[in-house]
């Protein structure tokens, strides 16, 4: 006899997470089953030689507003990155700071050569008032906001914000992340990203190291590696790829990236701020000192840098990101010798965030159902921890209505 629940949630990411602590909140018998060792899925963490690296580089708004409903965020530990960014520009290292903060550093700005008078208030328009969906690139373009402010810092920072250099996400999908990035400040937990899922799962029934081999969407009824589960109803939440194999529908499309974490044991900087190469034409898109920011990431005498990288093309394969090239890379952005630096990890990732094409942004549902089954993820509308978290809502949700 299969093993049965009220409510069976396959995969134990933010949107499965979220989606299970609504459910069990209700009072609702339900069983979250995950393939891997440890909650978490994308947002994870390892320790490395004293290091804690998360899976990638990643950071956390506790601005977002289904994210807020799903994890105390004051347990979080978060160190939050100063409102500012370092922008390398030839022989330059110009800071710029977020002017609504710190508007006294605004005649330095204009000094700086990259903003020009009015360049804050055309971004800020141009990022409320999305009239019509389309690239962010061509949205940008056709508001005439063009300058070195957009060539060299905003478009680089989106880069890495979106894993993408093309400029084709949703411009609706970028005014909201900058409405967020105006109303919260983004850090990291002190203890790694994998303390976010750690806190969601509190309390729920996961059974860590189990297989989901097969859906029927017909039944509710699972196939695992620990044997057979029934579900009145069955929440799939096991990422872009598995998700589809496992459920049906398309592939989504996804951005890959490879970060990089080096230890040193003299910091490049006197700061925790992002650092962007202006050129647009390095494969770091951003890097920063994460031991500046949170020195828990690493062990007395030691510092942290990450470096994020972007595939050269959409599909493009990862593992191809030349280490001798952001290592070359770093040194001109820091303007240092990084030959002594330790590698303490490379992450190399197909999937770091789904692609949000024109359109896509907002989807209705934010979920799908297929057959009994209802799946969920942030490839489905809103790609952030945000969108992850509505959608497992959204998932538990209609889950009641159906009773």
């Amino acid at each position: 006899m299969p093993e049965s629940a009220h409510d069976v949630v396959v995969g134990a990411g933010v949107a499965g997470l979220s989606c299970a602590r609504e459910l069990a909140r209700l009072g609702l018998d339900v069983v979250l089953l995950e393939a891997a060792e440890r909650v978490g899925g994308r947002v994870t963490s390892d320790d490395v030689d004293g290091f804690v690296v998360d899976r990638g580089f990643q950071v956390l708004n506790p601005a977002y507003p289904n994210l807020r409903k799903v994890v105390p965020m004051g347990r979080l530990g978060l160190r939050s990155f100063p409102r500012q960014v370092r922008v390398r520009t030839g022989d330059r290292l110009v800071e710029l700071n977020d002017p609504s903060r710190r508007p006294g550093r605004l005649p330095a700005a204009l000094a700086s050569g990259l903003v020009r008078p009015g360049d804050f208030a055309l971004l800020a328009a141009v990022a409320r008032s999305v009239v019509r969906d389309r690239p962010r690139g061509e949205n940008f373009d056709s508001s005439g906001f063009t300058g070195p402010l957009r060539r060299q810092v905003i478009d680089p920072f989106l880069a890495g914000v979106l894993c993408e250099r093309d400029q084709s996400t949703s411009a609706r999908f970028v005014s909201w992340l900058l409405a967020m990035f105006a109303v919260g400040t983004p850090g990291l937990p002190s203890g790694g990203m994998r303390t976010l899922p750690r806190l969601m799962a509190e309390g729920l029934d996961v059974r860590l190291g189990t297989t989901v081999e097969h859906v029927d969407l017909e039944t509710g009824t699972l196939a695992t590696s620990a044997g057979e589960f029934a579900g009145r109803h069955v929440v799939v939440a096991a990422g872009p790829a598995a998700t589809a194999q496992l459920a049906g529908g398309p592939v989504p499309e996804v951005n890959a990236t490879c970060t990089f974490w080096f230890a040193t044991t003299k910091s490049p900087s006197d700061t925790a701020a992002i650092h962007l190469d202006g050129s647009g034409e390095a494969q770091v898109a951003t890097t920063t000192v994460v031991s500046n920011l949170a020195p828990e990431y690493a062990p007395a005498g030691q510092h942290l840098v990450a470096a994020l990288t972007l595939a050269d093309a959409p599909g493009s394969d990862p593992r191809e990101v030349d280490e001798g090239a952001v290592r070359s890379q770093l040194a001109h952005i820091y303007q240092t010798d990084t030959a002594t630096w330790r590698l303490v990890a490379r992450h190399d990732l197909a999937e770091t965030v789904p692609a949000v094409a024109p359109g896509r942004h907002r989807s209705p549902a934010g979920i799908e159902r297929r057959g009994r089954a209802l799946v969920c993820g942030d490839q489905f509308g809103n790609a952030s921890l945000d969108g992850a978290a509505a959608s497992g809502l959204k998932a538990a949700a209609a889950i009641v209505r159906r009773g």
